[in-house]
């Protein structure tokens, strides 16, 4: 964590914005850990806290519009090839797809606030066959609200690992 955090603290926003464009990987840690970051560095004084929100959010954008692309040209494909491992069978699928058919809008806007949903929930929307236009209605919301309450957090509550 120390070393992320110099890292952040060297190359500023951009960093952050990197960091949750590839989120989809966890990488260097979860995304909600990230944007809670990002607003403790705003109330130390080391980002503007405007900045903060726009960086974090465009971030997450990217990262979850990749996750988006990725689950649309690779996603039913490479679930059929390697699904077992991760104990997903063609009827577990087949339920998933018609659950998120008949829910799927409004748990992309809701998966924001789970950590860990987000990449799932963006993934199955592109492999469920959702238009680019009815994800985006359904995902800018979530974006926008859950960073920015991410982004409070971690501005306002001072938690022990930061």
């Amino acid at each position: 964590m120390e070393n992320i955090q110099e890292y952040i603290a060297h190359y500023g926003y951009f960093s952050i914005f990197i960091f949750l464009a590839l989120g989809i990987f966890g990488l260097p840690m979860p995304d909600e850990l990230l944007v809670t970051f990002a607003g403790y560095l705003a109330s130390a004084g080391t980002f503007h806290f405007v900045f903060a929100i726009l960086f974090t959010i465009c971030g997450v954008m990217v990262g979850t519009l990749f996750t988006y692309m990725l689950g649309r040209k690779v996603g039913k494909p490479l679930i059929q090839r390697f699904g077992h491992y991760l104990f997903l069978s063609p009827h577990r699928m087949q339920k998933v797809e018609k659950w998120f058919m008949a829910y799927g809008s409004w748990t992309v806007t809701i998966g924001y606030f789970l950590p860990g949903m987000r990449h799932f929930v963006c993934y199955v929307s592109g492999m469920s066959g959702m238009s680019m236009q009815r994800y985006m209605l359904f995902a800018i919301p979530g974006i926008i609200i859950s960073t920015t309450i991410f982004v409070l957090l971690g501005y306002f509550v001072q938690l022990p690992f930061f």
